[in-house]
């Protein structure tokens, strides 16, 4: 099947700027905060088969830590989900926001079918050094609403990573869109992962802007559902993957065929 996203008439509707710049306001914030962000990632740790990762400061542990107890967690992982065990208690726990905090650390429990576990430091000092987000102005022309056309089934195919794996994913079609007057492509895909919404559609981008004024693996937008097979794709929300502030995640690079020939000035810039 090929299913297209084609430019309905009518619009998406304007970009409300005060929720975008709060949006953003809210990003910075996070950014700041050791225990989730992306610069107080200090180590990842990768599951090999179905060997746990045991947790705590003694020098015995798989990862030692400064401070917690000697065995302070073991963390399983499984095809769909992880299991923690501390302190004589089972824990499972479902892909997507899973974590856990051993004393000042953070531990976030990464599936993707490649089980790792990114540990988080609010004494990283990247915190205090950053690179931190940075955006383009908004600009309410790259904004624009689409639909979503089946005309056969959808496949399966392989999107690669930043850390070199191979990751499986749905192609649901094309996006056919207008921008700047022009007629555009994107894949369209739903990652085959624990953790990801039957519902989702991810659009993993390249531009004219990639390498020079935006990230140069690329950058993400979501399709918003406005109802039936009509979307909305905002530009202005397009955000880097994690690995643009650290190493240490393992990120969707776009699919060859996603990079559009004009230069989108929306978004996220490149932070470094």
């Amino acid at each position: 099947m090929i299913a297209l996203l084609i430019l309905a008439a009518g619009g998406p509707g304007p970009v409300n700027l005060a929720e975008l710049l709060k949006e953003r306001e809210r990003t910075a914030v996070e950014f700041r905060d050791g225990r989730s962000s992306p610069l107080a990632a200090v180590a990842r740790h990768e599951f090999a088969g179905a060997k746990p990762l045991v947790f705590g400061s003694a020098k015995e542990s798989d990862v030692q830590l400064e401070g917690v107890e000697p065995r302070a967690a073991t963390v399983r992982a499984f095809a769909d989900h992880f299991e923690v065990e501390r302190g004589g208690k089972v824990e499972r726990l479902e892909p997507g926001k899973a974590r856990i905090e051993l004393g000042r650390y953070v531990l976030r429990l990464s599936h993707q079918n490649f089980p790792a576990v990114v540990v988080l430091d609010p004494r990283s000092p990247r915190l205090e050094t950053g690179p931190f987000p940075v955006w383009f102005d908004p600009d309410p022309a790259f904004r624009v609403e689409a639909r979503l056309v089946h005309d056969g089934p959808p496949r399966e195919e392989i999107i690669l990573s930043t850390r070199g794996n191979r990751r499986r994913a749905l192609h649901l079609g094309k996006l056919q869109f207008v921008l700047q007057g022009e007629q555009m492509f994107l894949s369209a895909l739903r990652l085959l992962e624990p953790g990801v919404d039957e519902h989702e559609v991810s659009i993993f981008f390249r531009d004219a802007t990639t390498g020079r004024e935006s990230y140069p693996v690329g950058r993400y937008v979501d399709a918003v559902s406005l109802g039936g097979d009509r979307y909305a794709l905002d530009f202005n929300r397009a955000y880097n993957p994690t690995c643009a502030f650290s190493p240490l995640y393992n990120c969707p690079i776009p699919p060859r065929e996603n990079v559009l020939p004009v230069a989108v000035r929306a978004g996220e810039r490149d932070p470094h």
